[in-house]
């Protein structure tokens, strides 16, 4: 007889109990080591008693438990810190409340219909009942992988209640006499960041994938930039979407950039060192935090007398006038780095010219050129009667 808790395979963060009583040999998976040891912990003290049998299933853990071994052993390794935080805010502040003690297996869809109900009838908008959504269903389809229940409860289940995300609102870029307007107030204010905000507004770039750049991600002869990671909450990852891009420079950016690095090397020189440090818009030798650079930017904001926005409006104004000067929503797609077309459209659709609006007025010069003609009149055939002496 014996109950032995075991990591497989090793190092994968999940665990097994393994069961060997009067030749017979079963084993489990449980989820993390915690409660695979409270698992057979409690198998064992059954055994000794004779109050156990093999053909007995282990009892699932509850929501509570399960769901924290979802978001440490599958969202913590895989997804960004951010999406890690924001799914254990929600879970922590409306889903354990609700159904957190009761076991992973008796959680139906009814009590995911009926939290859901019950939050939109307390006035929650309809994008934070989708993510309770999609995090409930993340756990229960962690408990389909591991067996513990046969199908995800929650599957289909916004869509039954027609509780569709919420549209966005539409977007108000900055005009050109906007930009022109902040970056003088910026260079004559706080003249250290022109050179980060320009980049802000002539690559569209994300404010993460901004702060990581470094010196050699430019290239000067193929005027391109090379986003490749990108810097939040003091960590670096890849891009959204961990896609790669390239993104044009406009002469004006070049010629500025290299003022810039023309500036970085004299510093380095003088610290004693041949090449400037590698980040590009750097803050005391290391990456700036984007809760700094976000106040700078709501500082020249204000200085220059503008209506209050947030830094990401500078991607959203490149996408737009870059649109609105026609051009293609497929060149500003892989320029942003969105992972499909759809995206572009979706957001900035309103946006695209509508340069084939006169087509519709050359089919009534069609019309005009060339009148309805009723068709001709087609006569029906007539019977043929049939004598003898036409056989």
């Amino acid at each position: 007889m014996g109950v032995k808790v075991r990591e497989k395979p090793p190092g994968s963060g999940v665990w097994w109990v393994f069961i060997n009583n009067q030749g017979r040999r079963k084993s489990k998976r449980i989820g993390d080591q915690e409660t695979a040891e409270k698992v057979a912990k409690e198998i064992t003290e059954r055994l000794k008693i004779g109050n156990y049998s093999m053909d007995e299933k282990p009892k699932a853990p509850v929501f509570d438990e399960y769901a924290e071994m979802w978001l440490e052993g599958y969202i913590k390794p895989l997804r960004r810190p951010s999406t890690h935080e924001r799914y254990k805010d929600i879970l922590d502040r409306y889903i354990k409340p609700a159904i957190g003690k009761k076991p992973i297996d008796e959680v139906r869809r009814g009590d995911i219909r009926n939290l859901l109900l019950e939050m939109h009838k307390n006035g929650y908008s309809r994008s934070i009942l989708c993510l309770i959504r999609d995090v409930c269903s993340g756990v229960m389809g962690y408990a389909v992988d591991d067996e513990l229940i046969p199908a995800n409860s929650v599957t289909g289940i916004i869509k039954r209640l027609q509780l569709d995300r919420e549209r966005k609102l539409a977007i108000e870029p900055m005009t050109a006499e906007e930009i022109n307007l902040f970056m003088q107030t910026c260079s004559k204010m706080l003249p250290e960041y022109y050179s980060f905000f320009l980049c802000a507004f002539r690559t569209g770039m994300r404010s993460g994938e901004l702060i990581a750049l470094h010196w050699p991600d430019i290239d000067w002869n193929k005027k391109n930039i090379k986003v490749q990671r990108s810097f939040r909450r003091g960590v670096i990852n890849k891009p959204k979407n961990n896609k790669t891009r390239l993104v044009d420079m406009s002469d004006q950016l070049i010629s500025e950039l290299k003022k810039l690095y023309t500036v970085r090397k004299k510093e380095s020189l003088k610290q004693g060192r041949g090449e400037p440090f590698e980040i590009i818009f750097h803050r005391y030798n290391d990456y700036m935090d984007q809760k700094f650079i976000r106040r700078v930017f709501k500082r020249v904001l204000k200085k220059a007398g503008l209506r209050e926005q947030k830094l990401h409006i500078t991607r959203h104004t490149y996408a737009s006038l870059l649109l609105t000067a026609g051009e293609s929503p497929v060149y500003v797609k892989e320029q942003l780095g969105h992972s499909s077309i759809d995206i572009t459209v979706d957001i900035y659709g309103h946006l695209i010219p509508s340069s084939n609006r006169g087509a519709v007025n050359r089919l009534d010069e069609m019309g005009q050129s060339a009148p309805y003609m009723h068709p001709p009149k087609i006569e029906k055939p007539q019977p043929v009667k049939i004598t003898a002496n036409s056989l």
